[in-house]
């Protein structure tokens, strides 16, 4: 069936500049979802400070989005959206920063 969210990292996540900002999403459907992240309504790519790890499982997919170091353009809204053929589902999180 369409997507459903299982798990994932509590909605607001604060963290402190410079050190690692981990989120977590768990999602699964038949057939099993992609999982995709966006940081103010823009899709995540990889890059120096950014990395996203996906583990499978039958019809299971965990994500992992870590941010280090972080900054303060790191803070804001995250969605985890979970696709497949039949819907997706969204998380979303609230980041904020401290000193």
């Amino acid at each position: 069936g369409s997507p459903v969210i299982n798990r994932s990292s509590y909605f607001k996540q604060d963290f402190r500049l410079g050190y690692k900002l981990k989120l977590f999403c768990e999602a699964s459907g038949s057939p099993r979802p992609a999982i995709v992240w966006y940081h103010r309504g823009v899709q995540v790519d990889p890059d120096h400070n950014r990395t996203i790890r996906n583990t499978m499982h039958g019809t299971t997919i965990a994500s992992y989005l870590d941010i280090d170091p972080s900054s303060i353009g790191d803070k804001g809204e995250y969605e985890c959206v979970a696709t497949n053929g039949k819907g997706s589902r969204v998380k979303k999180f609230l980041t904020d920063y401290q000193y």
